[in-house]
């Protein structure tokens, strides 16, 4: 199931490790799982489910939003694998538990229809919000991603953290429910994707992000054979897939999907612009809003983000409904805005904000935040005057080392407010 630190871990041991592990767990309602190694942390979500516990799986591991989450779940208490000094959970090591025991012919029981999983919305667009999550919705998941990419075998490298859906559906629930192994890790910076890449046998599949794709773009690395990349998290260029597979000899498809209701659909990037609902999901348009209907849902889910529907099992996307901007009575889209502003030769990465007055008598502006290295803000201004409406200009542009974006390379909204008043601050 996984290759960790060099060591192939079999299903049976990862059982054994989770029956291990639900012996020495405290008798809690609430546990957060904070393990950054894949191993320990499906061992730990097994062991909390088979003794009746709810997951918790945080998008922001800041103490702040660790001290929200034990006032909001009563009896709440945490796991990990590393040294997490003075959080206020001290979480309980579930090192010690693995690797003891012999491995395990049978899967201990649990059941999979119960919402053991508690998941969190990205907070791009405001406060994270929870959703339960039950094993039979990941199995879902596991098997759709199986029979659209064909994955008759492998091994997955994955950059993003399994506490994310998307992390925790490619890099957690195919192992489970597939012949698909993981790396352990989650490598980071190119040069530790590149290392992962050559620990684990092929084909291998890159689960990853644009963002990280767009440090693997700007390196030097070669990585080895690249069966397949998945992307997701945020939009991906058609121009960018066509660099990224031809420098890396592989083929990308990207998944959308979003917290609410798992992974929905998929696309070939380089070759479709529209997006392909997986086996067993259709799409359904109801007072202008669409929502996703499937037997693993128990009400069709909304979706957050506007879409234009071709067939009960294909749509375009156009835009968060929360993603409108609106200057001078015009509006557009704020992911447009960062997608011309990020295509700017010399912008290593970018992103517009909506900057609040504070007065109602004075209208909310743009302001645009940028990592470059070595372009002038006037000249990124000026690529911007020809390729924008002058109302979405941003009045001021703050070169920047770099932008507080979470694991999986987002932007969340109560980082960049913290983050606008400290460089504004500075400035």
């Amino acid at each position: 199931m996984f290759w960790d630190r060099g060591r192939a871990v079999s299903q049976g041991r990862l059982f054994a490790d989770a029956s291990c592990l639900a012996g020495v767990l405290p008798e809690r309602p609430y546990v957060l799982n904070l393990c950054d190694r894949r191993h320990g942390f499906l061992a730990g979500t097994l062991a909390a489910i088979l003794r009746g516990q709810t997951v918790v799986l945080p998008n922001d591991r800041s103490r702040r939003f660790a001290d929200e989450l034990e006032r909001a779940l009563p009896g709440l208490y945490a796991i990990g694998d590393a040294a997490w000094g003075d959080h206020p959970l001290a979480p309980l090591d579930v090192t010690p538990s693995l690797g003891r025991g012999d491995p395990l012919a049978e899967p201990p029981h649990a059941d999979a229809r119960r919402g053991s999983l508690m998941v969190f919305t990205s907070g791009s667009t405001g406060k994270p919000q929870p959703h339960l999550k039950s094993l039979g919705m990941l199995r879902f998941v596991a098997r759709a991603l199986v029979d659209r990419f064909e994955l008759g075998g492998g091994t997955v490298v994955a950059t993003v953290p399994s506490q994310h859906m998307y992390g925790l559906e490619t890099s957690i629930a195919l192992p489970l429910w597939s012949k698909i192994a993981v790396h352990a890790g989650r490598p980071f910076y190119p040069a530790d994707v590149a290392r992962a890449l050559d620990e684990v046998p092929g084909p291998r599949i890159l689960v990853t992000t644009p963002i990280h794709m767009r440090a693997l773009l700007a390196s030097e690395v070669r990585l080895p054979p690249l069966h397949m990349t998945i992307s997701a998290t945020a939009p991906l260029s058609r121009e960018m897939a066509a660099q990224f597979e031809q420098r890396f000899n592989t083929r990308i498809h990207e998944i959308f999907g979003f917290s609410e209701a798992g992974t929905v659909a998929t696309r070939r990037t380089v070759e479709e612009t529209a997006w392909l609902a997986c086996d067993g999901l259709t799409f359904r348009e109801d007072g202008g809003v669409c929502r996703v209907h499937g037997a693993q849902f128990p009400a069709p889910v909304p979706f957050n983000d506007m879409v234009d529907l071709l067939a009960p099992n294909r749509f375009l996307l156009r835009r968060r409904t929360s993603d409108n901007v609106n200057v001078a009575g015009k509006r557009t889209s704020l992911a447009g805005l960062n997608a011309v502003l990020n295509a700017i030769d010399g912008v290593v990465d970018g992103t517009f904000y909506l900057e609040d007055e504070g007065e109602a008598a004075r209208p909310a502006r743009l302001i645009a935040f940028v990592v470059a290295p070595e372009a002038r803000a006037e000249d990124i201004r000026e690529a911007l005057r020809t390729a924008l409406d002058p109302v979405f200009v941003p009045r001021r542009i703050y070169r920047v080392p770099g932008l507080p974006r979470n694991d999986n390379g987002k932007l969340t909204q109560a980082a960049l407010v913290d983050f606008a008043a400290r460089v504004a601050g500075a400035a």
